[in-house]
């Protein structure tokens, strides 16, 4: 996995997931061990930092007065030093700006490039091996409504990625596209009833419903969805099979967590996909009617 901030480890990156991260350090440290070192003609080395008290990642707030991603600021019970010299293991905890209430507290493995004189340019490879509440993004309420009766399933796959186990997740979340394949067709026909000639394509998902298995029902739609509901220019059904098509024994369990990422990422999107197409018909049908009717009004 590549570099990310802060901000994305805390709040995207699973459990026991190493990532490189960088960005994070007290400014005002930097600086005082900088002059230490001048005045002291480059003699000293500085073998400890510390996170920055100043940052204020974005997390989700739970809370009724927010339920939305908001800032969240340093408690004191916060463990800022971080060693250079061997893995730090620090304790960073955090309560929302707007509530006051809601909390979290992370549980990270610290490990530098280099054994002094860190800045904010230096790469930190960092993992979290705990967290309170457990990681996990809510499921956004579109997508809710497409995993409908399996949100259990589905939230034991999300335990399952947040863990790093990518075997459990990848099958849990087929488990659910399995389930949930018909509501998923369902959805899809929807949009196509909005307009007209779409026929070959509904009869091709009514008649592939009739499978157990998504990746069966897949293949045998032939017919390209509209481009509303492309995601980049891609079928996310097709998205979807080829995540599933391989297999659990034609992977290691790490390309098993990131094709679980995927999958959940593509079913996040397409659910998107689905609700804007509905609505912006209901939107266009009430502009429309709104509009035929001043005609009519003007013309009396």
């Amino acid at each position: 996995m590549g570099q990310v901030n802060f901000n994305e480890l805390l709040d995207e990156i699973p459990l026991y997931t190493k990532v490189d991260v960088s960005g994070f350090l007290s400014k005002t440290t930097i600086k005082q061990q900088s002059r230490s070192k001048a005045v002291n003609s480059g003699d000293v080395s500085h073998t400890q930092s510390s996170i920055s008290r100043d940052l204020q990642p974005r997390l989700y707030c739970g809370f009724k007065d927010c339920q939305n991603y908001t800032f969240f600021e340093f408690l004191n019970d916060t463990h800022f030093q971080v060693s250079l010299r061997s893995p730090s293991e620090n304790t960073v905890s955090f309560r929302c700006c707007n509530c006051r209430k809601s909390t979290y507290k992370f549980f990270l493995e610290i490990t530098t490039s280099v054994d002094n004189d860190a800045d904010n340019k230096t790469i930190f490879q960092i993992q979290k091996i705990g967290q309170i509440p457990r990681h996990g993004k809510r499921i956004p309420s579109k997508a809710s409504k497409i995993i409908g009766k399996e949100r259990d399933l589905f939230f034991k796959g999300s335990i399952s990625e947040n863990q790093g186990l990518g075997i459990g997740a990848f099958s849990y979340y087929r488990r659910v596209l399995d389930s949930q394949k018909d509501k998923i067709f369902d959805e899809v026909i929807k949009v196509l009833k909005l307009t007209t000639g779409n026929e070959t394509l509904t009869q091709e998902l009514t008649d592939a419903k009739a499978e157990t298995q998504f990746t069966k029902a897949v293949d045998k739609i032939q017919t390209a969805l509209p481009d509303g509901l492309l995601i980049g220019g891609h079928n996310p059904l097709k998205l979807l099979y080829s995540a599933l098509s391989e297999g659990l024994h034609s992977h290691t369990d790490e390309e098993c967590l990131e094709l679980a990422q995927d999958i959940k990422v593509v079913l996040f999107e397409f659910s998107e996909r689905l609700d804007s197409a509905l609505k912006e018909s209901v939107e266009l049908s009430g502009a429309i009617n709104r509009l035929a009717r001043k005609k009519v009004s003007s013309t009396a």
